[in-house]
């Protein structure tokens, strides 16, 4: 069966992220070689910058953005375009697929411990930070002062109400806009889920213009 569109856009993500480049443009193909050179460290240090903001730290806490549930779908993604994907990753030899590697799968499950509770997607809290978009060129790696003011920016939470309830509103919007993205490339009998996951996101486009 043909690979989903989606699954596409995360590969580009990715490769733009390990090459250290822009978002590489749509129908771009990657060469057998370059996709072989993909190793578990590229995947899980791809994850990290996905959920924490920057693929070199440690995660020791709940992800700023995205999920175990985000990764699952990645990893599906990425494994999809990988030679020889049915072959277990050899870590001896570096070969197969490492999106199958031990310490990837590892990786995913310490993010779900990390999640806690909120690790269950009927238990996950409307108001989360959303995936980060795929259409926009990936982050690459930033300096120690970008990170400090990432952290600065989170812990200085300021505003009238307005602002606070239109910030937690854009951020379900988009969520369930990614939401509605993600269940199109799933099977017919979601659309009802769907549906109602477009009503309820037109609501909260009308009430963010009443705020603004």
């Amino acid at each position: 069966s043909p690979v989903p569109k989606r699954y596409n856009t995360i590969l580009r993500d990715f490769m733009a992220y390990h090459h250290q480049t822009t978002m590489y443009q749509e129908g771009h193909k990657f060469s057998e070689a370059e996709l072989l050179e993909i190793t578990p460290d590229h995947i899980i240090r791809y994850f990290t910058m996905k959920l924490y903001g920057d693929g070199d730290v440690i995660p020791r806490g709940k992800p700023l953005k995205g999920s175990h549930h985000t990764l699952d779908y990645y990893k599906k993604a990425i494994s999809s375009f990988i030679p020889n994907k049915q072959q277990p990753w050899d870590n001896a030899i570096k070969k197969g697929n490492p999106t199958r590697a031990k310490v990837v799968n590892k990786f995913i499950h310490r993010i779900r411990e990390l999640e806690g509770d909120e690790g269950s997607s009927k238990k996950r809290k409307s108001g989360e930070t959303p995936i980060q978009a795929l259409t926009s060129p990936s982050s690459l790696p930033t300096s120690s002062t970008a990170k400090k003011a990432r952290v600065d920016d989170q812990s200085n939470v300021g505003g009238n109400s307005n602002t606070i309830i239109s910030s937690i509103l854009q951020k379900m919007q988009l969520q369930n806009s990614l939401t509605i993205d993600f269940i199109g490339t799933l099977s017919t009998s979601l659309n009802g889920y769907r549906s109602t996951l477009q009503e309820n996101n037109q609501s909260i486009t009308a009430e963010l213009q009443r705020l603004n």
